[in-house]
């Protein structure tokens, strides 16, 4: 069950608080550490998501590939371990879906930081 595992650390999504929050308030300094770490955090999920649909497909190919066994508990489990196949893929894009969503708002944070703290307003700490 190393994949749930896998999976487990993918699906940490990251909180928004403090992104909104550095924005809200032009807090340069916390912005900009986010903005550093977002390229080793985005790498790290994407190899978590490339381990994870490698050995779904490892697995549909193997469950595909094996001999039917003609008895009606085979097939029952054979058919079993495709849904199982299938919802850790659903599981999978459900992620990817999150992260979509991350990456989209993190770019408007980003945005929004460009447009209404870089000119002039200063950050709280700086005063």
């Amino acid at each position: 069950m190393s994949a749930l595992l896998g999976l487990a650390m993918v699906v940490t999504a990251p909180d928004p608080t403090p992104a909104l929050e550095a924005v809200k308030t032009c807090n340069k300094q916390d912005l900009r550490r986010m903005i550093t770490d977002e390229p080793h955090r985005r790498t790290q999920f994407a190899a978590g998501v490339y381990a994870e649909q490698r050995e779904i497909a490892q697995e549909r190919a193997a469950l595909l590939g094996a001999p039917a066994s003609g008895s009606a508990s085979g097939q029952a489990t054979a058919t079993t371990a495709l849904a199982q196949v299938d919802a850790r893929q659903k599981q999978l894009d459900d992620v990817k879906a999150i992260e979509t969503s991350w990456r989209a708002l993190f770019d408007e944070v980003r945005a929004d930081f460009l447009a209404n703290c870089t000119s002039g307003r200063r950050n709280a700490d700086d005063k």
